[in-house]
């Protein structure tokens, strides 16, 4: 009697300390999101909270919950819903969409309290950033179609943009490759040297002024082009159309880099590292070798490809 008498004390004490300690245990969110960069503004379609416990009454769950513990920094209309009774979900006003570049701070108050009355204790703080200006396509044309004109250049952004904001900070320098000139047997180089040493000499002079092209590193000058095949590049305020204010040359590649502080106009948030985009214009203007030179087969398959 008296062994069952301690044992059921001893339940009774572990019971009620394990209550206090429940009690006295806060609540804690233990998810939050969208945090940090995003890529689309439809990943900030909901602003969520995952607390630890119930924060409604199951079965009392508001349908338009006034929530005074969390705020928004910009302040961002729309409202909060509960899913279940420990999600919090903020759906922005889709009358009123999020700016781009834009950081939103959420704050949670340490007084946000459970169904069951226990507090969070310590405020939660999580941010998120909506895309920033990113250059998502170069696509390029010859003014006037011909090798000799400059280049216009369509730039298609992410988000409207400011062509003056882009000329600023967008630079554009050739870019140094590979290029493997055309070269003559023996035979061959033989044959022009006494047939056509004039035409040897203007060959090897193009080989050597491809090959400066192809390792140039030279700046390239830019303004805004007025001129332009609409159809192919449809006018928008998130594609920018900019033409080279010189010609360049066949066999140029064109590095456009974009500086970390490209601004938006609809935010202060900037991507913070820059970003190179490679246009590759025309190949110079050479034969390919042939598949055969010597002893070859009349009926075979040997075309001139230029």
């Amino acid at each position: 009697m008296i062994l069952m008498r301690r044992t059921s004390l001893l339940v009774i004490l572990l019971l009620s300390s394990a209550l206090t300690a429940a009690q006295n245990t806060a609540v804690r969110v233990l998810e939050a999101g969208p945090v940090g960069p995003l890529g689309q503004l439809s990943e900030a379609n909901e602003i969520r909270l995952v607390f630890s416990e119930p924060m409604v009454a199951l079965g009392r769950v508001p349908s338009n919950p006034q929530i005074p513990w969390a705020s928004i920094t910009p302040r961002v209309p729309g409202q909060f819903r509960w899913s279940g009774t420990t999600i919090l979900i903020f759906t922005p006003d889709s009358a009123a969409p999020l700016p781009y570049a834009t950081t939103f701070v959420v704050n949670v108050d340490a007084s946000a309290t459970s169904a069951s009355g226990r507090r969070l204790g310590t405020p939660y703080r999580f941010e998120f950033t909506t895309p920033t200006v990113e250059l998502l396509s170069a696509r390029w044309m010859r003014r006037t179609a011909r090798f000799d004109s400059p280049v216009v250049l369509g730039l298609q952004f992410n988000q409207p943009v400011r062509p003056a904001d882009v000329l600023a900070h967008l630079t554009v320098r050739h870019e140094p490759h590979e290029w493997i000139p055309p070269v003559f047997t023996e035979r061959e180089l033989a044959r022009l040297t006494t047939g056509d040493p004039n035409g040897l000499a203007a060959f090897s002079a193009k080989v050597d002024a491809t090959q400066r092209i192809a390792g140039s590193t030279a700046p390239v000058a830019l303004r805004p082009a007025t001129e332009w095949d609409r159809e192919r590049f449809p006018p928008s305020d998130s594609l920018v159309m900019l033409e080279t204010a010189t010609v360049p040359l066949l066999e140029a590649w064109l590095a456009l880099t974009l500086d970390a502080a490209m601004p938006s106009p609809a935010g202060r948030a900037t991507r913070g590292e820059s970003t190179t985009t490679t246009v590759e214009l025309e190949a110079a203007f050479f034969a390919d070798p042939m598949n055969c030179t010597e002893d070859c087969n009349p009926s075979a398959w040997n075309p001139v490809r230029l």
